[in-house]
């Protein structure tokens, strides 16, 4: 987050002004937004994205009569896997002129993607993100607990002066980095925390175990993976505060936040957010207005969420969609013979395995992790290599690494296909 407002300060600073007038606009004001930038995305795809320019003329589309989103559903939707193998005819003509910085995600599904960013998205995100956070309580320069995959290659945790922000690396999480990063928050008594669930709840586990506590921030923004309810009831019942759950992807096709009222929205002035169901589940479906460069247009997720079935004005006067349920990432967690804990961290290890359609990691035994993979035809010797270099990254080398070409992954009772199968005990809460 600190790397990108650095580099596009002004962009941030327009938008996130936009974005504390929008949302407080009316239902009518959104969708005349939504329908204006739709329109204005999907006839920018149809002349200069030579994927969508070959998808619409095959599918008698014109652009020239596009409405917005009475016209959404003529579009097929976008799937990952169509993201991976066509990334180069996804990339408008144009591109540069809209900056260009890459990307990549391996989400929950283990599927590595690799897309670019332009300079519009990533500002749009950013201030839309900060926004959401400030629902939560946090203004830059708010005293900041941070969990996340920092990669300090001598040091569990540093203090960032200029940002205010105590960053721990998630990669180091066991129990004695844990309990000295405790006694930083004790002495520093940050007021927000944001970071994996799974980890800032471990956290508090281990400071349990050892009969000391921790100094309770004012409110905890948590996000990477589904927030249940039962985690968190454990969060604010260890720390003593308000936890706000926020989702969006490295994509940009989607974003929901808590609210001060406690109620989960879909942040409707960033993205078009769609549900289509199926076998009973909606599926979340996402077209970010703002990235000119590679336009994703009805993105497939790959995650779930209920919408809830009063659709009234939130308490916060706010008139995006409320969302009832977000089932999204739902991965158990590694356990290292070195003692660290590794969660929603570990899924960005295999983002540069070239050939890799999906894969997942089952813990069998405490040193030993089956990697099953899905490839294609471009796998090789330096696929494995590359995967095995982004696994070892995080996990080291005192645990064996056994890959497995295999047809389809495990699947959960949910149907659902994790990236991380604990069969040592330690599953998702």
């Amino acid at each position: 987050m600190e790397k990108s407002i650095f580099q596009i300060p002004f962009k941030v600073l327009r938008r996130y002004r936009f974005y504390k007038r929008s949302q407080f606009w009316t239902k009518t004001q959104i969708e005349q937004y939504q329908d204006k930038q739709l329109i204005k995305l999907v006839q920018h795809a149809g002349q200069h994205v030579p994927f969508y320019r070959d998808l619409f003329k095959n599918i008698g589309f014109d652009i020239s009569t596009f409405r917005g989103r009475i016209d959404m559903h003529k579009i097929p939707t976008l799937d990952k896997e169509i993201v991976r193998t066509c990334q180069k005819e996804l990339m408008a003509d144009n591109a540069g002129k809209f900056g260009i910085t890459w990307d990549s995600t391996s989400g929950s599904t283990g599927t590595p993607l690799h897309f670019v960013l332009d300079d519009a998205v990533q500002a749009n995100k950013i201030a839309a993100l900060l926004r959401s956070y400030r629902w939560a309580g946090y203004k830059l320069g708010k005293k900041t607990f941070s969990l996340q995959s920092y990669y300090f290659p001598e040091h569990d945790y540093k203090f960032n002066r200029f940002y205010n922000i105590l960053r721990f690396d998630s990669n180091k999480l066991k129990k004695e980095s844990a309990l000295n990063v405790i006694k930083e928050i004790n002495r520093l008594k940050p007021k927000f925390f944001m970071g994996f669930p799974f980890d800032i709840l471990m956290l508090s586990n281990f400071a349990e175990d050892e009969g000391i506590s921790i100094n309770s921030p004012q409110s905890i923004v948590t996000y990477g993976e589904t927030l249940s309810q039962k985690k968190r009831k454990f969060l604010e019942k260890a720390y003593n505060c308000k936890v706000f759950d926020f989702y969006s992807l490295h994509e940009c096709a989607a974003m929901i936040s808590e609210c001060e009222h406690g109620n989960l929205h879909l942040i409707e002035d960033f993205a078009y957010h769609e549900t289509l169901e199926e076998n009973g589940v909606r599926r979340l479906v996402g077209t970010s207005f703002y990235n000119y460069a590679l336009p994703l247009i009805r993105y497939e997720t790959k995650d779930n969420i209920a919408l809830s079935e009063k659709q009234e004005t939130c308490s916060c006067g706010r008139h995006f969609r409320t969302v009832k349920e977000i089932v999204g990432k739902q991965c158990d967690y590694i356990e290292t013979p070195d003692g660290r804990f590794l969660g929603s961290v570990m899924s960005h290890s295999i983002d540069n395995a070239k050939g890799v359609v999906c894969s997942q990691c089952i813990q069998n035994a405490i040193d030993r992790i089956d990697i099953n993979i899905v490839v294609d035809e471009t796998y090789n010797e330096d696929s494995q290599i590359a995967l095995e270099n982004g696994l070892r990254k995080r996990l080291g080398h005192e645990i064996k690494l056994v890959f497995m070409i295999v047809p389809q992954l495990e699947r959960s009772r949910s149907g659902k296909t994790p990236f991380i199968i604990s069969k040592i005990g330690n599953k998702y809460i």
